[in-house]
């Protein structure tokens, strides 16, 4: 990552007030040793689980609602900020007038950073928060201080600005809230004038049950349904891994040179169906993967757990009887089971 604009700007404003005060920095911030270390932190935090995804309703910017994309519009040229201070200060003015009238919410640090990656641009805008520490003076002794609070993420969004600028369909803008409460959810997604926003673990989901909808339609048998659906599921742990989101179109690819271009077309048109919906592309949430490969299920008294590809192998189910008959116990309940 190399970052080339980075500026912090402070607003002041108390829970269960209105009035809110913005004190903008009249410069941008120095890009050394510590803002490179901040930023890694704040990305590390990002691209934990949580994340939700969407596009601007008017990218081209409007006088209505959100005025984020005509302030990119105004200020980003050529990939570049021309004055990323003014951007910055109206960006933060915006964030205002959707702030003020939330009284549950507070103020904070809105910290604007614009960087390079792989030849691609992107912009973040992070609310970060305050804390209280312990400081050790030169002579031993100790002190309350100030610090910037970074073990956890309060509301943050991540702009791809090549994807936008180039007019991508995709879904180029991705945010998340932490553990901010719903009110100021609702607020940061109008300052972002986000388009139908998908959580990225409920798209995860959807296309895990996708895959198995389309194997149980081809009527694919089981062995090869398990190693397509491990193959699914390394394509998606590697685009989190790699912070991009997966086109639909790699698995149908997939499917092609497994099975068919007949079966790659049928899992577009499953995928399409109004039973899904799914996006042309997806960011991947790695939580929401397990299902592709791991069985599970609990009750009160029994929970139980397993890679899908010991079925058929140590493990074996009945349908007629519904029952599972298991060999190869682990070491650890075969000696518990012993010992009784």
């Amino acid at each position: 990552m190399s970052i080339t604009n980075l500026i912090v700007h402070e607003i002041q404003k108390h829970e269960g007030e209105r009035k809110a005060i913005l004190i903008a920095r009249p410069n941008e911030n120095p890009i050394d040793g510590q803002a490179e270390a901040l930023s890694e932190q704040v990305t590390n935090l990002f691209n934990r689980s949580g994340m939700t995804t969407g596009r601007f309703s008017n990218p081209e910017g409007s006088e209505e609602g959100s005025q984020l994309p005509a302030l990119l519009n105004k200020h980003f040229k050529d990939n570049a900020f021309e004055d990323f201070e003014t951007f910055s200060k109206n960006c933060a003015a915006e964030y205002l007038k959707y702030l003020e009238p939330v009284e549950e919410a507070e103020g904070g640090l809105l910290w604007f950073n614009h960087y390079e990656l792989h030849d691609t641009h992107f912009l973040y805008i992070v609310m970060l928060k305050r804390k209280q520490g312990i400081g050790l003076g030169a002579d031993l002794s100790l002190s309350q201080v100030e610090q910037i609070e970074v073990e956890k993420l309060h509301m943050a969004l991540r702009i791809n600005l090549n994807a936008w600028r180039a007019g991508d369909e995709g879904r180029y803008i991705a945010f998340r809230f932490g553990r901010a409460p719903k009110p100021e959810s609702e607020y940061f997604t109008q300052f972002i004038g986000c388009d139908e926003p998908k959580v990225a673990a409920k798209e995860t989901r959807k296309l895990v049950d996708l895959t198995s909808a389309f194997c149980q339609s081809e009527g694919i048998s089981s062995k090869q349904a398990n190693e397509f659906k491990k193959v699914v599921s390394e394509h998606c742990q590697s685009k989190a891994e790699e912070r991009e989101p997966l086109e639909i179109k790699q698995i149908a690819n997939e499917v092609e040179s497994r099975f068919s271009v007949e079966q790659a077309n049928k899992f577009l048109e499953i995928a399409e169906s109004e039973s899904f919906q799914m996006e042309k592309e997806i960011f991947v949430e790695k939580a929401a993967l397990k299902k592709l490969t791991r069985l599970s299920g609990s009750s009160r008294a029994l929970t139980l757990s397993f890679n899908s590809d010991l079925l058929g192998d140590s493990i074996h189910f009945n349908a007629d009887t519904g029952t599972l008959t298991i060999s190869d116990l682990p070491k650890s309940l075969l000696k518990q089971l012993q010992a009784l």
